[in-house]
């Protein structure tokens, strides 16, 4: 997939008969590969390559930075799941309070057609763009028959007596409800994390974890849990600054682990700090700097403050016999 986070001399021959997509596609869920299937097909029939246009920071955490709209996905994730779904061209651009001022019109006519040269346009059922989200996919439908572009409108997905949006799963989760999350994602609830350095206090009683960063932000509340992981190395690779082939290496691979996730109330850590540790079942090595890709599996239990280290012991060792069932 090329990654294109600047139009200046976008090389529009080298996308002929551009089928794009356009939205935030935060989490990459049922909906939005309904779309993509949409715009795959639409290539397919014209001969064209498919595109996303999305935007590096979420739109409204830039025009409301008060009212933070915490992401199920972060960029570099999210454009592994884009890769995943066979993207020719994801084009990723900064949105600022200036982007935000385009009318609707000025936004197709300027970055659509005269920069993209795009031949159809696919937008989900609620998509909403240009200045104060006045574009709509009614107002797309009359720009399309005004400056002869074709339109595709995708209708909403329902699930489980609702309709699949990274709204609603970012509820779920942040729930706990991680099988309804998982349900309307179409995928595994997962998160990319960098391992970084933790105390030591998992070797020290004899169970090393692997303390985790998490890439983005939306996490299921405290607890046990049931993972597996694995490593992920994404790559850009290009001459030009704003153009790149982007491709991310996965290994054949996986890792069964058991994760903590919370405040480590026997060792009074300060209750304001959350941090997912996991231990690695019959792991040995070193993952310091590593990036990994974790799946949440099931929740065991919540987290619990333990009278001493001895009785945690005692209760990771439970821990770790129900995951060995689990999988």
């Amino acid at each position: 997939m090329i990654l294109a986070t600047d139009l200046t001399g976008f090389p529009a021959k080298r996308f002929p008969n551009l089928v794009v997509a356009l939205g935030v596609f935060d989490g990459m869920h049922r909906g939005h590969r309904v779309i993509l299937k949409k715009v795959r097909a639409e290539a397919k029939k014209i001969g064209g390559k498919t595109a996303v246009l999305t935007f590096h920071e979420h739109p409204q955490n830039v025009l409301t930075p008060e009212k933070k709209t915490e992401l199920l996905t972060s960029f570099w994730h999210k454009l592994s799941l884009l890769e995943n779904e066979g993207v020719d061209l994801c084009i990723s651009l900064r949105f600022s309070e200036a982007f935000s001022r385009l009318s609707p019109e000025e936004f197709v006519t300027r970055i659509l057609l005269r920069k993209l040269k795009v031949k159809t346009v696919v937008l989900g059922h609620d998509s909403r763009f240009g200045y104060q989200r006045e574009g709509d996919a009614r107002l797309m439908a009359e720009l399309a028959r005004k400056f002869g572009f074709r339109l595709i409108t995708v209708r909403a997905l329902n699930v489980a007596g609702g309709t699949v949006s990274s709204t609603r799963i970012r509820k779920l989760i942040a729930e706990g409800n991680i099988p309804l999350a998982k349900r309307l994602l179409g995928r595994e609830c997962s998160v990319v994390a960098s391992v970084v350095k933790g105390r030591g206090r998992g070797r020290k009683l004899g169970f090393p974890t692997a303390n985790l960063n998490p890439h983005s932000e939306v996490l299921p509340p405290d607890g046990v849990y049931v993972i597996r992981v694995r490593s992920v190395e994404f790559q850009l690779s290009g001459a030009g600054c704003g153009f790149k082939r982007f491709l991310v290496k996965k290994p054949d691979f996986s890792w069964p682990a058991i994760m903590n996730l919370g405040t480590s109330p026997t060792f009074q850590r300060s209750a304001k700090v959350r941090v997912p540790e996991a231990h690695i079942l019959k792991f040995q090595g070193n993952l310091y700097g590593k990036t990994l890709e974790v799946d949440f599996l099931t929740r065991l239990r919540s987290e619990m403050k333990f009278p001493t280290p001895e009785a945690l012991q005692a209760q990771i060792v439970q821990d770790i016999r129900e995951a060995e069932r689990f999988f």
